[in-house]
């Protein structure tokens, strides 16, 4: 009968065996201590998705679709177990550790495709930007001067200014109808949601056109 020397000695060779014949264990379960994407997302707010988000899986990978010839993962949004095969790739992707080499990319894509997704709006109202109001004015064609301050500056050479907002007028007479441009504007990116490619750089363009906070 082996002593239980024996059988500690040959557990551990196991073990030891186990990780050097290629069953390696990842970062996070050798250094259980270690912060993961995982922590950072949710402390930033964020829910990852897991199996019971049905709803906002299925919204995914709409817009995953989309993307098709440039994946960013290994896998068609069409698969037949394209629901597995994206929480899979979000699990490789936040359980890699906050000093991953490719920390700022993966937390990119895990903010794109790993989470239920929020709005322009809802993220903003998480981070406590306070936004002007975007109800039209009680007198009609007084825009509030906030939104006439605003659309002042929002000229051709003006930082984060957004391209696709018709050109505002210039001369005597023309703030209030800019203001109002400006107001409507606002109101139609306020739902981009965070599954799209342009969701970050709106906030930005939010915040600083549409509240007193700026980037």
């Amino acid at each position: 009968m082996a002593s239980s020397t024996t059988v500690k000695l040959a557990s551990g060779l196991g073990a030891a065996g186990a990780v050097g014949g290629g069953a390696v264990l990842s970062k996070p379960y050798l250094f259980p201590n270690t912060p993961t994407l995982k922590s950072e997302i949710e402390k930033d707010g964020w829910t990852l998705l897991t199996s019971s988000h049905s709803d906002a899986i299925s919204e995914v990978l709409v817009a995953y679709k989309t993307k098709q010839q440039t994946s960013p993962f290994s896998f068609k949004g069409d698969d037949s177990k394209a629901s597995d095969k994206l929480l899979q790739e979000c699990k490789k992707l936040y359980e890699r550790t906050a000093d991953h080499s490719d920390k700022e990319n993966s937390l990119k894509k895990l903010k794109r495709w790993c989470v239920v997704p929020k709005t322009t709006k809802e993220r903003l109202d998480y981070l406590g930007v306070t936004l002007f109001s975007m109800d039209d004015p009680s007198n009609s064609g007084n825009e509030s001067q906030d939104w006439v301050n605003k659309a002042k500056g929002h000229t051709d050479s003006a930082a984060n200014r957004f391209t696709d907002l018709t050109t505002l007028e210039t001369g005597d007479g023309k703030d209030n109808g800019n203001a109002n441009k400006l107001r409507k504007h606002c109101s139609s990116k306020l739902t981009v949601k965070s599954t799209d490619e342009a969701f970050d750089d709106t906030l930005i363009k939010i915040k600083d056109w549409y509240s007193n906070h700026s980037s």
